[in-house]
């Protein structure tokens, strides 16, 4: 940069003593070096800026953000705009804003981390993201009773709300390439040194203190993709677990109808799935309508049985998850 500004200081001084028709040029080219020294100096910035995981500027930075899906074992999404304000680090805002928990407009997300839960610090190396968060993340799940350790169901409900909180964490900091993988640890303070955490808060069933969590890198199994999202319905009507199934449904503009009306509804019909696969599907170029092919094989209660054969089946996105139309279900039960 010194140096650029010394050649056009020169450059400068050369049109006093140039020649009338000269002058131009010279001030032309001294333009150009000053132009093109203030262009990489600002690149350089930029890149640093980058490298550091922040943002240099007050704007509105477009964001997917995951939280559990109904009381699923599944991850849908809320699409967000997050206010990244002049050396605000992305990666700690996002973080940030999923252990705070989705708009109260998607009303079929909800939070997966302890009230009182903070984040310590983001960091990077490479391709890694460093989270820290306090060790409130390995307290008392939101809704749990006072005696909730002695409780074989909410241990399991623990440890499965911690999964979803690292996988929520790693999709949304892996998304769009951010970083590759992720590595949790919880803290006191931000005085303290961060710690890994052990696998047995993740899972009941390891006794080994030794294995703990590692780097973990995106998962998409823990999505809500269209394939997933036609598989739970599936599974809710092999089952036949109407409750299950509605929050995967929508009626085209119009209500769904209650839980009990719905389940007087299915169980008139009476038709029972026996085998099913899904295809992985394909999304539209808007990003709003998914066809996933579906085989299935179903039976009435009369005792007919119906061959679904390479049918395409239409999915729409509704509060940015995957649903499919209550029209689209009576289609595939009630059969010509």
């Amino acid at each position: 940069m010194k140096k650029a500004l010394f050649c056009a200081a020169l450059a400068l001084a050369l049109v006093i003593a140039a020649e009338p028709h000269l002058r131009s040029r010279i001030v032309h080219y001294a333009g150009a070096l000053l132009g093109e020294a203030a262009q990489r100096e600002a690149v350089q910035e930029s890149s640093f800026s980058r490298q550091l995981g922040g943002y240099d500027r007050t704007d509105m930075l477009d964001v997917t953000l995951y939280y559990r899906f109904a009381n699923t074992r599944t991850l849908g999404v809320q699409r967000a705009q997050l206010d990244i304000r002049r050396e605000e680090t992305v990666a700690k805002r996002i973080v940030q804003q999923l252990v705070k928990g989705p708009d109260a407009s998607y009303e079929r997300l909800s939070g997966v981390f302890p009230q009182g839960t903070q984040v310590i610090s983001v960091t990077a190396n490479g391709q890694t993201a460093f989270v820290t968060l306090s060790r409130d993340f390995l307290g008392r799940p939101d809704g749990a009773p006072a005696d909730w350790e002695d409780l074989a169901v909410w241990q399991e409900e623990a440890a499965l709300r911690r999964r979803l909180a690292v996988q929520s964490i790693v999709l949304a900091l892996t998304e769009g390439a951010r970083y590759q993988r992720v590595q949790l640890y919880v803290a006191d303070t931000d005085d303290d040194i961060p710690q890994r955490i052990e696998m047995a808060w993740f899972d009941t069933s390891v006794t080994d203190p030794t294995l703990v969590l590692a780097p973990s890198p995106r998962d998409e199994q823990a999505m809500l993709t269209p394939q997933r999202t036609l598989n739970m319905v599936m599974e809710a009507w092999q089952s036949r677990d109407w409750a299950a199934m509605l929050p995967l449904l929508h009626a085209r503009g119009a209500q769904l109808p209650t839980l009990s009306v719905f389940e007087a509804q299915m169980d008139e019909l009476d038709i029972t799935l026996l085998d099913y696969d899904a295809s992985a599907g394909t999304v539209s170029f808007d990003g709003q309508r998914a066809t996933v092919v579906l085989d299935a094989q179903i039976r009435s209660r009369e005792g007919g049985d119906a061959q679904i054969v390479r049918e395409s089946v239409l999915l729409t996105r509704v509060e940015d998850n995957w649903a499919l139309s209550m029209d689209t279900l009576l289609q595939l039960m009630i059969r010509d």
